[in-house]
């Protein structure tokens, strides 16, 4: 990650040198040293938190191999002489994975919050998920089994339900989030409606704290292609990169916005505002 900042570095030193004769510059470059070392410290710090979690995901499943490994050699239908033992080894494994669930909700928080984590990395992450999930489902089928011998383990129950309450509660707090990042709200109007609605002002769009937000209509970034105007006129108020869409007419003449880079458009406002006539 270092090396990719590696000739801004040797330009700002270059200048540094350069410009020693003058105090203000020398000053000012001395700055932008010591922002773009904070800002590389700042992403290499990210990137290790994410990699160290990973690490105690991965260290926590190899744990828990092991702890299925010792309850499959005592088998479930022990003796008694060993059932605490068993008892004592199924209680464990169902804290480990309870800790896992725990970590990997972590480390998605992290991910989701991160500019600076590679493709490769998301991909390790979703795998540990998938293997997450499937040890979930293991031990609730565990848990089935020991039911059926009437192997009763003190906390296990509540464990398990805590486990089985969490994951919902993780996928539909994943499901919000989500909808969250994606939700963007487009407008469109004559004039006269979009300033009785204070959503333009002038020249100025959305810069009214009264301006009537629930006048828009919310959509998700990455289905929303296209825009039918159902007007011969139409033009984006708000501020979107240049290249980033274009309007079209149907068949019937009316103007249709086409988004072609939803990230791109979408990266500098989530509100699209179209004066139509």
């Amino acid at each position: 990650m270092k090396k990719l900042f590696l000739p801004l570095v040797i330009v700002t030193a270059t200048l540094f040198a350069a410009c020693s004769g003058n105090s203000n510059s020398n000053n000012a470059l001395k700055e932008s040293n010591d922002s773009l070392k904070a800002v590389i410290a700042e992403r290499d710090a990210s990137l290790e938190e994410v990699l160290q979690c990973i690490r105690v995901v991965e260290e926590g499943f190899q744990k828990i191999n092991e702890a299925q490994g010792r309850i499959n050699s005592t088998g479930l239908e022990a003796e008694d002489s060993r059932k605490e033992r068993l008892q004592n080894d199924v209680l464990y494994l169902t804290q480990l994975i309870e800790k896992n669930n725990t970590e990997v909700a972590r480390l998605k928080k992290l991910l989701a919050s991160s500019k600076n984590v590679s493709k490769e990395l998301r991909a390790i992450v979703a795998n540990l998920e998938k293997t997450l999930q499937e040890k979930n489902e293991e031990i609730a089928s565990l848990h089935k089994q020991l039911e059926e011998q009437n192997i009763h383990i003190a906390k296990l129950d509540t464990i398990i339900t805590n486990l089985t309450d969490e994951n919902t509660q993780q996928e539909l707090r994943l499901v919000e989030k989500e909808r969250e990042l994606n939700s963007v709200w487009y407008v469109f109007g004559t004039k006269k409606e979009l300033k009785n609605e204070k959503i333009i002002s002038g020249s100025e769009v959305m810069t009214d704290p009264d301006a009537n937000k629930d006048y828009f209509t919310r959509c998700d970034k990455n289905q929303l292609t296209e825009i039918n105007t159902y007007s011969r006129k139409a033009k984006v108020l708000s501020t979107h990169p240049e290249g980033s869409y274009k309007i079209v007419e149907d068949s019937e003449g009316n103007d249709v916005l086409k988004i072609t880079s939803p990230d791109e458009f979408w990266s500098v406002t989530r509100y699209l505002v179209i004066q139509v006539r």
